[in-house]
């Protein structure tokens, strides 16, 4: 058995995870590698142009990762076009090309994928955020669905409510180095761009498009990061900086409606409410022995996940999933 795990380079968190998944299954013996594709993955027509911009893609990603080899990466730290070449959170991950995918090769697509461009026969959908494709031509009937959290689970597409969740933080880049004074705010909005509430200005860095070590410098100097992204692993990062991490609810929601535990809000204000804030600065030194854990889990739940591969495709021996 094999596995392809279809994603882009290691700029987002979603992609981190995704190369997390393939390197815990190499360790355990597994044949896996990763595919880059470029960012817009909808599939569905006009595939011709689609695989001449795949071809470019891949050749201009060859291109940008032997000049980071070549030249080093501390050359290209501060071009936000090569974030994903530098700063790697997960090494030691296979690339392919141009993957072979044959009957005993398991493909993994995230949820940002429509269709199956590379024709498996046996495919792995990520539920990584919310589901946001609703057609038949999405997805096929035997498909098997896993979600990352239980907050993106579609019922309709995994009834079985199988979840998938790995993480790989990287602990010695996120860290507190500044235990001395702190003033102003930093931004987060990713996922929330489309957000109604969004400032019209904003008084501080918003720090998306960053390189990592930028962004872990500016976390390291702001008082507060303030995110309109309710589900981004970031906020925890700042807290993990020793940041005051708000998080700002949509309107009449709270916590409640983004987390499943308090565990998953250590080090996280919902709002400015000064008891959230009290619980931000409480949990705040709780975070990295959440992420030391979790880290550590990383392994038995590929294991786990592997099991169920075999089972579904009917690919060999039989596995367990937790």
């Amino acid at each position: 058995m094999k596995f392809v795990i279809v994603t882009t380079r290691q700029k987002y968190g979603g992609a981190i995870v995704l190369h997390t998944l393939c390197k815990c299954l190499t360790d355990l013996g597994y044949d896996a590698s990763v595919f880059y594709v470029a960012g817009n993955y909808y599939c569905r027509k006009k595939k011709i142009r689609f695989w001449v911009k795949q071809t470019l893609f891949a050749l201009i990603d060859l291109w940008k990762a032997h000049l980071v080899e070549r030249f080093g990466e501390e050359k290209f730290l501060n071009n936000p076009s090569f974030e994903g070449y530098v700063n790697i959170s997960v090494r030691g991950c296979r690339q392919k090309l141009w993957p072979r995918v044959d009957t005993d090769t398991v493909v993994v697509y995230p949820d940002t994928v429509h269709g199956n461009f590379l024709k498996a026969k046996h495919v792995v959908r990520w539920l990584l955020y919310y589901n946001r494709y609703h057609d038949e031509e999405a997805y096929e009937k035997n498909d098997l669905f896993v979600a990352y959290r239980e907050v993106f689970n579609d019922e309709s597409l995994n009834p079985e409510r199988r979840i998938l969740q790995m993480v790989h933080f990287d602990l010695d880049l996120y860290k507190q180095t500044n235990f001395g004074q702190r003033k102003g705010r930093c931004y987060i909005v990713r996922k929330g761009k489309s957000r109604k509430d969004l400032p019209e200005r904003f008084d501080g860095f918003v720090i998306d498009s960053l390189p990592e070590r930028e962004k872990v410098k500016i976390l390291n100097t702001c008082e507060y990061c303030v995110s309109y992204d309710t589900q981004t692993a970031y906020s925890e990062i700042a807290a993990l900086c020793g940041c005051i991490s708000v998080v700002i609810p949509e309107e009449g929601k709270s916590w409640r409606d983004y987390r499943q535990s308090d565990e998953e809000r250590y080090g996280q204000a919902f709002g400015f409410a000064e008891e959230e804030l009290d619980w931000a600065r409480k949990t705040m030194g709780k975070v990295k022995a959440r992420y030391e854990r979790l880290n550590k889990e990383g392994t038995l739940a590929s294991q786990n996940f592997a099991g169920l591969c075999r089972d579904y495709f009917c690919l060999g021996a039989k596995g367990t999933f937790q």
